[in-house]
């Protein structure tokens, strides 16, 4: 037996079904996205690029909250895509930053129009007055977790 009895109250089986959740939905985005020949890393990384204005690897590993390592990997694969490129600053010589091709401005905005029609789809099973109470309780809940990380951040 674990070290909280089953009758410990539903707060626990809030949390499991929140992670629950977050992995189904890591999942079916997972598949949705393979279906455009993209990882979801990927996708996302599109999405804070443009054809204008780059991104360094680090400001997109900070994005992505990932390490520069990983970044170098997506850029690469999304590279070989030609989805991105990679051009050198005029501020700074030692920083490449990441754009989008045509291609990747295109790719994104068709996956884009797809996925928020997904979105749409799974979340149609709550009306409208469901779905604003949903979004005010999962935010009271990410602030409250942003809090407690940004304090034991500041204590360390």
């Amino acid at each position: 037996m674990g070290l909280v009895s089953k009758d410990a109250g539903i707060e626990l089986d809030i949390y499991q079904l929140l992670f629950k959740t977050f992995f189904l939905l890591d999942d079916s985005d997972s598949r949705f996205f393979a279906e455009y020949g993209l990882s979801t890393r990927q996708f996302w990384a599109l999405q804070h690029l443009d054809e204008e204005n780059g991104r360094s690897m680090v400001d997109l590993s900070r994005l992505l909250i990932t390490d520069k390592s990983n970044v170098t990997g997506i850029v690469d694969r999304l590279e070989n895509m030609e989805l991105v490129k990679r051009v050198p600053s005029t501020h700074d010589r030692r920083v490449t930053l990441i754009t989008l091709t045509a291609e990747g401005s295109r790719l994104r905005e068709k996956v884009d129009e797809n996925h928020a029609l997904r979105i749409f789809d799974l979340m149609k099973v709550l009306d409208a007055s469901q779905l604003q109470m949903l979004f005010e309780y999962l935010t009271s809940v990410s602030q409250s977790i942003e809090k407690e990380l940004m304090q034991a951040d500041a204590g360390q």
